[in-house]
């Protein structure tokens, strides 16, 4: 009778073999064990014990048989082989090589953030009070990483403040996830956990001088002061974080270049600069100063001439261009292809757009002692609208035909002649608070707009493209979804594994 049972023993074994795991798999999934998974269990093992019950003799030869020792062969040489991969692992982790597969590039370092690194010149020292707990810890763990990878003169240590209250209360810190960046005396609060705030406080740590950008005021100029859909708030806020001092400045008050001025940004101003203005204008950029001209159409000779003494003309119209618009806004040229530039070389695959912008025009030839450049062009097919508050434009002898300028810069021939630069952009709507706010991926607007400035400040580190807004993806998960995966992953995929190696040495013992 115990013979005929055992075949059936022997596929009950199996049987409850698979029970157990499924029981077991159910346990973790759901969080505890219910009865019916625990009854489920106990039968499982009654099963899988039953043939060993049922002849017990040939259990035991089974185990000390010819096929064991086989077994045990092939035991050492998984053993051995798992070894391997430890090892090959640990050298992986000591010389790694990774790529970055994301959409976005997201766990790439921008390009601004790779020449701030290049260029330290003195070590840098970067501590991070984070508990372990902290929400974001593996995140800036895994960034201030690739911080100390691009440069050895970043080091960094987390120091728990829960542990280590003594630390804290030296760094005057009161609060879980403050990051200080330290070089010589000079410290940097971060509070932010993103790349554009460690690169923003790395930036201003390892800074001697702070660059002065001055917004011109007195003609109805764009506000930085408050949000709005025509006000450059965000550009200010983003020249802060880049360690700019950002003011606000009147020609018509004084006539005395501020000591820490090294840019004047004239953003669209709606009522002409008077004469007096334009001398004192003209002295500040004999004196060094750079100038970003933002003119949108709609005013003429607002700067009363100035531009034609550095080699630059501008008209009344309007920048039309079927073929290259954004979203098929006709009056919103399209770029992608710009004139090799420092401010525009690391600008290849990214797009941008001037809504309502006036064309740009080089004189030919530019007066003595200067040089032009087309920055940004619309496409052949785009055309200088001169009629363009009629309700249907097309192009006719009137008109200037493509491509025509959008953006041009002006400097001087010699690089010892203490004179400033000069950019010029038909239009200021590129980089307002309303396009900045909707656009997203690779729009360079306001990189466009940091590189003219970085350039006219010669922040050659600044001239780059930026970090960009993290995207945020998320799947949500219930509790028991998120254990299936996860033990799904860790646990059920080698036993399937086992249970399958398992099955082939029962069938050929």
């Amino acid at each position: 009778m115990r013979q005929r049972l055992l075949p059936l023993a022997d596929w009950g074994a199996l049987v409850g073999a698979i029970v157990v795991l499924v029981s077991l798999g159910a346990m973790l999934v759901l969080g505890t064990a219910t009865l019916w998974i625990e009854i489920a269990a106990g039968l499982g093992a009654a099963l899988v014990l039953l043939p060993v019950l049922l002849n017990p003799t040939r259990t035991k030869a089974a185990l000390l048989g010819r096929r064991a020792r086989y077994g045990g062969n092939a035991l050492v040489a998984t053993v051995a082989l798992v070894g391997i991969l430890a090892l090959l692992n640990y050298l992986g982790a000591r010389h790694p090589l990774r790529f970055d597969v994301t959409a976005e590039q997201q766990f790439s370092l921008s390009e601004q953030t790779l020449q701030i690194l290049e260029s330290l010149e003195e070590p840098v020292h970067v501590t991070l009070f984070f508990t372990p707990g902290h929400y974001n810890r593996m995140q800036v763990n895994d960034l201030i990483q690739e911080y100390a990878l691009r440069s050895p003169k970043l080091t960094y240590e987390f120091i728990d403040p829960d542990l280590e209250p003594r630390r804290a209360m030296e760094y005057q810190v009161s609060r879980d996830g403050v990051i200080i960046f330290e070089r010589g005396e000079r410290r940097e609060f971060c509070f932010g956990t993103q790349e554009q705030d460690l690169t923003s406080a790395l930036l201003r740590a390892s800074s001697d001088r702070i660059k002065g950008v001055y917004f011109l005021t007195g003609h109805q100029e764009r506000s930085i002061e408050e949000s709005g859909e025509r006000s450059l708030y965000q550009v200010a806020e983003v020249l802060r974080n880049e360690n700019y001092s950002v003011n606000t400045f009147n020609l018509a008050v004084t006539d005395t270049v501020p000591s820490d001025m090294d840019v004047l940004v004239i953003a669209d101003p709606r009522k002409p600069l008077s004469d007096e203005e334009v001398d004192r204008l003209r002295a500040f950029i004999d004196e060094g100063v750079g100038v970003l001209a933002m003119i949108e159409p709609g005013v003429d000779g607002v700067l009363g001439g100035l531009l034609e003494e550095y080699g630059v003309t501008l008209t009344d119209d309007l920048v039309i261009d079927p073929m290259r618009s954004f979203f098929g806004d006709m009056a919103a040229p399209l770029v992608d292809s710009y004139a090799y530039h420092q401010i525009t070389k690391d600008l290849a695959g990214f797009t941008s757009f001037f809504p309502t912008a006036r064309s740009i025009a080089l004189m030919d030839p530019v007066p003595e002692g200067w040089t032009a450049q087309l920055l940004a062009s619309s496409s052949p097919s785009g055309w200088a609208e001169t009629r363009y508050l009629e309700e249907q434009v097309a192009l006719d002898d009137a008109d200037t035909g493509g491509p025509v300028g959008l953006a041009a810069v002006i400097e001087p021939t010699t690089t010892d002649s203490g004179k400033g630069r000069l950019v010029v952009v038909g239009d200021a709507d590129f980089c307002s608070d309303s396009v900045l706010t909707r656009v997203r991926g690779n729009i360079g607007n306001l990189d466009l707009f940091m590189n003219a400035v970085g350039w006219l400040a010669e922040e050659d580190a600044l001239i780059s493209i930026r970090p960009k807004q993290p995207e945020l993806r998320q799947v949500v998960l219930t509790p028991p979804q998120a254990r299936a995966i996860i033990y799904s992953n860790v646990l059920f995929v080698p036993l399937i594994v086992l249970a399958a190696g398992g099955m082939v040495w029962w069938r050929r013992r």
